[in-house]
Parts: C-alpha cells; sequence; structure tokens
C-alpha cells in the first residue's frame, strides 16, 4: 500500500495518486458529453492507456468508461426527478440517442428512465408529498429510500400493462 500523504488512507499498490484519481474524474466529468477518449485522461495524468486503466479501477472498483456510464447515469437520475423530457435528459447526459440512453439505464437500473420516473412520482404521492418540483442538488440516496418496493411495481406493470 502507498499513500500521497502521510498518515492518510493507503492507496493499493498500482492505483492511481490522488491527484491523478481527482484529474481523470474532473476531467471525465467535465467532458461527459463530448466522448472524450481514455488515452487523453490516461496521457493527463502521466500514464499509459493500459496502465491508466488499469490504476483507475483498482481505484473504483470500474473500468474508466464504466464509472463514467455509472456517473451519467445518476446524472440523468437527477434530471429525471424534474419535468424535462427523457429525450432532453438523454442528450444532457451525454447519450447521442434515446434508445441508447433507454438501454444502458436498464442495464444499469434494472428499469427503464420511463419507470424510475413513474416509481419516484409514485414513491412521493403515496409518502403525502407532492412536491410539484424538486431541487435537483437532492441526495440520490435519499430518492432510492423511497423507491424501491415502487420500482418494483413499475417494472411489473412495464412487463404486463
Amino acid at each position: 500500500m502507498n499513500s500521497d500523504i502521510p498518515g492518510a488512507l493507503a492507496r493499493p499498490l498500482g492505483a492511481l495518486t490522488g491527484w491523478q484519481e481527482r484529474r481523470a474524474k474532473e476531467l471525465m466529468i467535465r467532458d461527459m458529453g463530448n466522448c472524450i477518449r481514455i488515452s487523453e485522461v490516461a496521457e493527463r495524468c502521466n500514464l499509459s492507456r493500459s496502465h491508466f486503466s488499469r490504476a483507475f479501477k483498482k481505484i473504483t472498483g470500474h473500468s474508466p468508461q464504466g464509472w463514467l456510464m455509472r456517473i451519467k447515469i445518476e446524472k440523468a437520475k437527477s434530471l429525471l426527478i424534474t419535468a424535462m423530457a427523457i429525450t432532453e435528459v438523454a442528450h444532457e447526459c451525454g447519450f447521442n440517442d434515446h434508445s441508447h440512453f433507454t438501454r444502458t439505464f436498464n442495464r444499469l437500473e434494472g428499469v427503464t428512465p420511463r419507470a424510475w420516473r413513474s416509481a419516484l412520482d409514485h414513491a412521493i404521492t403515496n409518502n403525502g408529498s407532492l412536491m410539484p418540483e424538486i431541487d435537483q442538488d437532492i441526495s440520490n440516496r435519499m430518492i432510492l429510500n423511497h423507491a424501491p418496493h415502487s420500482l418494483q411495481k413499475a417494472q411489473a406493470q412495464e412487463l404486463h400493462p
């Protein structure tokens, strides 16, 4: 194990250093919709692409592409609590088309964006808090605490309309 700062939590050997992790994540998030190349991120971290990918996975548990996809879906979930159209949400999160967004969201969340939004609306209604607008900064964790049962119902309704 190693660390950038004495006394800080140790990082696994071969993992990104603290500054490399911060720079990589910052670059990927900043250019979320512009399809930044992993080789560009690796270069900015002074690493080869292959070493960067291995080191990134040691820290995050995901490949750089997989981590970025999860970040995009988290951003999408925060936008789905607004009245923004699903197609606009997809575009805002860096997806070129609605279909790819829906497939990716379904693969990672287990339901479609429409079903997720419906389940959230249902959870809010059943909790007695009809909120016409929800602040975008609301924690996704708070939303998910209310939604799991409703997500299952929405998924069942989607399969058997």
